[in-house]
């Protein structure tokens, strides 16, 4: 058998096999070894999501801090922000603050000494404080160099047992105001409501003889 001839039988075998798939398509799979089935990878029944607490502020851990506890001449104590807000009996600012009047009248002549202080960018709610003096007074001063024509500030001093607003101010654009206070030996905290200011600082101050008076010794 010559090479013209062989080459004419494969071919004729290859037509063949054409013809016979195109008239039924599976008629060798019989012939076919079978894909192995792909078993499905089994979900867990639960799901277990593991959550580490955030730590929280050592200083929220006093319930109050005593300014009665400031040694003589003491750098002032800082007042920090509480992370616990939602302990506290209230929260929010009252919507008219124009009822708490402008500023007090600063103390002229008086050899003032600041013991406490809270120095901020942007509002919140201050941990709890208590402070030993009969009178003292708040020296607020709003820092808005950005975009004061649209700063404004608003505080309100709360008593920590029943939430009633003991003092209160609003600061519109910048500038400062002296609030007279009169409570002493009582739990207080802060409630402080800010927008576009740059800072606020809130110095606690009393006249030098009630600070020599009162102050440990």
């Amino acid at each position: 058998m010559g090479k013209g001839d062989i080459y004419t039988l494969i071919a004729g075998f290859v037509i063949v096999l054409f013809v016979a798939v195109l008239v039924k398509p599976g008629g060798f799979s019989s012939v076919l070894p079978a894909p192995a089935p792909v078993a499905p990878t089994p979900l867990p029944a639960t799901m277990t999501v593991s959550i580490t607490p955030l730590p929280v502020n050592s200083s929220d851990a006093l319930p109050v801090v005593s300014m009665a506890t400031i040694r003589p001449d003491d750098p002032p104590y800082r007042i920090f922000y509480t992370s616990n807000p939602f302990t506290y009996p209230v929260v929010r600012l009252p919507d008219n603050m124009e009822t708490f009047g402008a500023s007090d009248i600063l103390w002229r002549g008086e050899n003032l000494v600041a013991f406490a202080f809270i120095e901020e960018p942007h509002g919140g709610v201050t941990q709890t404080f208590s402070v030993p003096y009969e009178i003292w007074m708040m020296n607020i001063t709003v820092f808005a160099g950005s975009q004061p024509q649209y700063g404004r500030f608003r505080m309100a001093l709360c008593n920590a047992k029943t939430g009633a607003i003991l003092e209160g101010t609003e600061i519109l654009n910048y500038g400062t105001i002296y609030k007279t206070v009169q409570f002493s030996d009582t739990p207080m905290y802060l409630i402080i409501s800010t927008a576009s200011i740059d800072k606020f600082r809130i110095e606690f101050e009393t006249p030098r003889n009630i600070y020599d008076t009162e102050r440990p010794k």
